[in-house]
Order: C-alpha cells, then sequence, then structure tokens
C-alpha cells in the first residue's frame, strides 16, 4: 500500500513538472529582398510573436565582417519590414536576417526561451552558437547581395535557409 502511494505521488509530480513546459515554437522567418543602387530592401512574414526582433546584417563575403547592422521589431501580424543603405554597391555581399532569443525582451523570452530552448527543431534555418560559454539556439536565413554596376537595375530575391554564394567553385571547377 505504501509503495502504491509513493508511485501515485511521483507519478503526479511529474505530470504537473512535464505540464509545466513551454511547447516548442516552431519559428519561420520568410523575406523578399530587392536592391537599388545602394538601397536594399527587406520585407516578409514570420511566425514569431509580436515584439520579437529580428536582427538584419550584411556582412563582406569571405570575412563575416559586418558592414551593416540593424534591428526590425516584428509587427502583431509576424510581419517586418526594413530598408537601409550599403556604402559599397560594386561588391557582392552576404545578407543575414536572424533571431536571437538573448537579444529579446523578458515577455518573449519566456515564449521561446532565453537560450532558444524552446524553438522547435523543425524551425528552417536553426543554428546553434555560443556567447561567453553559453549556449543558444536561434534561427537564421540567407540572401546573396549582387553588387550592381551602372546601368544594372538591382535584384528582387528571396531569403533562403542556407547561404549560396553563386561565386563559389564546385570541385574545384568554374
Amino acid at each position: 500500500m505504501k509503495n502504491s502511494f509513493v508511485f501515485t505521488i511521483v507519478i503526479l509530480l511529474l505530470l504537473v513538472v512535464s505540464g509545466c513546459a513551454a511547447p516548442k515554437q516552431e519559428i519561420e522567418i520568410l523575406g523578399n529582398v530587392k536592391t537599388v543602387g545602394n538601397n536594399i530592401s527587406v520585407n516578409g512574414t514570420s511566425t514569431l510573436e509580436g515584439g520579437s526582433e529580428i536582427k538584419v546584417e550584411l556582412e563582406k563575403l569571405g570575412t563575416n565582417t559586418i558592414l551593416n547592422e540593424n534591428a526590425v521589431k516584428v509587427d502583431e501580424d509576424g510581419n517586418y519590414s526594413l530598408n537601409f543603405s550599403r556604402e559599397n554597391r560594386e561588391e557582392d555581399q552576404k545578407l543575414v536576417v536572424s533571431f536571437h532569443p538573448e537579444e529579446q525582451p523578458e515577455e518573449i523570452q519566456k515564449i521561446y526561451g532565453a537560450n532558444g530552448e524552446n524553438i522547435s527543431e523543425n524551425s528552417p534555418g536553426l543554428f546553434q552558437y555560443s556567447i561567453d560559454g553559453d549556449e543558444y539556439t536561434g534561427v537564421q536565413m540567407f540572401d546573396f547581395i549582387f553588387r550592381v554596376v551602372k546601368g544594372e537595375t538591382g535584384q528582387r530575391t528571396f531569403l533562403n535557409e542556407y547561404f549560396d554564394n553563386p561565386n563559389e567553385t564546385i570541385n574545384g571547377e568554374e
């Protein structure tokens, strides 16, 4: 009788603890990218909660040197929009659009976890990273920003889960 009582208490505690765990949230960040001259426009939708912050970085290819960094808040419908200028339009560049849980307001961290522990592993663009020994899970999407030379109009492309550099060779061939 005593064993069944202890067993019942243990089961009840496990049910309470498992019921308190926040459910995993799948994050999807979609976006259209448009360039005209030095101007870059990123407009998209996401499954992020309103008030979440998305980081948009423009990087120099091959170096990960950040040339331009911006942040944009997601509205209540999950939409976001950002326009910015780049200094050197004669260079190909890498665009990174990302969600970092540690940079979010407290109410957003309650949903996704302070370290991203509540982000679903099914989220497109899921990545792991560490800062000062702490492990995090975030989401990042990419686009290749083509150089624009005189007489060209720019580009209209979409964010991708993986960065594809069309200038890189495949198996040593061009």
